[in-house]
């Protein structure tokens, strides 16, 4: 017989403070390690960046697809937040542009991440992404129709573009770094805007 008060349905207990700062400081760490070395980042990289024992990093996530689809879903929740802040920003422009900074910025800190949206985190990786797509197809609609952001353009083609602002790493020797970023992402947005 269980003990008074106490009940064989009970919820499980929320993981203790200590355990919540530690997963928190491993998943900011293991993005910081993702965009800087890519996908096969070692978990005593991540364990060195997060300040914890490779241990705690194995106990908070005991397979790699469960650490990378916890990146995946962060960065999405991310950029979500971004494309609701568009949404809901009076200047279409300045939500927009925005948005296509963080999208640029992120999917060049995470190459490869994309790729594996499919292989890793499942449907709840799924979810946010189609949630991604819908709301970045909103805010760039209401952009074309304030008139700020040529009509040419397809919403579907953002993504592209995003992705092509930052994805080159070296080009002729030379090495891009965060400056090249920013430069294409202004040039980009340049060329998107409506004169």
């Amino acid at each position: 017989m269980p003990p008074v008060g106490a009940s064989r349905d009970e919820a499980p207990k929320a993981p203790r403070a200590d355990a919540q700062r530690n997963t928190a400081l491993v998943l900011a760490a293991a993005r910081r390690a993702v965009a800087a070395h890519g996908l096969t980042v070692s978990y005593h990289e991540i364990a060195r960046l997060a300040g914890v024992g490779v241990g705690t990093v194995y106990r908070r996530f005991p397979e790699r697809d469960q650490l990378m689809g916890a990146v995946l879903i962060d960065i999405l929740d991310e950029l979500i937040c971004e494309a609701n802040q568009a949404l809901d920003n009076p200047d279409a422009w300045a939500g927009f542009r925005n948005l296509f900074t963080l999208l640029a910025l992120r999917t060049g800190e995470n190459a490869g991440l994309s790729d594996s949206l499919d292989e890793r985190g499942g449907p709840q990786v799924a979810q946010r992404r189609s949630r991604l797509l819908e709301l970045l197809r909103r805010a760039t609609l209401r952009a074309q129709q304030a008139h700020v952001l040529r009509d040419d353009v397809a919403w579907h083609d953002i993504p592209f573009l995003a992705q092509g602002a930052t994805s080159a790493v070296c080009v002729l020797g030379l090495h891009a770094g965060p400056l090249q970023a920013q430069q294409a992402v202004t040039v980009i947005l340049d060329g998107l805007r409506r004169s």
